[in-house]
């Protein structure tokens, strides 16, 4: 299970508040203990204005369309996309417009 916190209920002035005013006399501790102490504050802060809540699976779901051979082909596409653009070459670009028809003929025309 993947755990998120909602953007909505993110508030600095919230979490300000939660906060609250850190102590005097944590100023003059080492700072691997001001460290500690920060990171327990804002985790507990955080916790109380957007706690943490399990992310739902069922959006994830793969499109039955998008076959494993379609992702390879797209792969494909954007490896023969960056060598153009890093080459700037012509003989380059015409791959990669003569596979972006191949493509398009692929997926369109049945």
């Amino acid at each position: 299970i993947r755990w998120f916190r909602p953007r909505r209920l993110m508030d600095p002035e919230g979490f300000q508040r939660e906060l609250g005013v850190i102590p005097d006399s944590f100023v003059h501790n080492p700072s691997e203990s001001l460290v500690a102490t920060w990171n327990r504050l804002a985790a507990g802060a955080l916790d109380r204005i957007a706690p943490l809540r399990p992310l739902r699976g069922d959006r994830s779901r793969k499109a039955p369309w998008f076959t494993e051979e379609l992702r390879e082909m797209k792969r494909q596409k954007r490896r023969l996309e960056r060598r153009w653009r890093a080459s700037k070459s012509e003989s380059d670009r015409t791959l990669l417009r003569a596979f972006i028809i191949y493509l398009f003929n692929q997926i369109y025309i049945p």
